[in-house]
């Protein structure tokens, strides 16, 4: 599918990893966890992502949108389910 440009790829990185701050301020504990919906993990809380019914840790998040964006997957189920 399509490839992302550097500048490309550094906005959906800085967007999703900026979440963690959000979290933070407000007030999210980081000692809180969640599974997430794609890699199964426990992952802290502060940071994740609800996509509808879906949860997915900063990571997957991450994963998720730069596959949307490229074009790899239309949406989170087919990404949680291509897992």
């Amino acid at each position: 599918m399509g490839r992302l440009s550097d500048s490309e790829r550094k906005g959906i990185t800085e967007a999703i990893r900026s979440l963690v701050q959000k979290h933070a301020e407000a007030g999210v504990s980081s000692d809180s966890r969640a599974i997430c919906h794609n890699c199964g993990h426990a992952k802290p809380l502060i940071g994740s992502v609800h996509y509808g019914r879906y949860r997915l840790c900063n990571d997957c998040a991450l994963g998720y949108e730069v596959a949307k964006a490229q074009g790899d997957v239309q949406n989170v189920e087919d990404f949680v389910l291509a897992e």
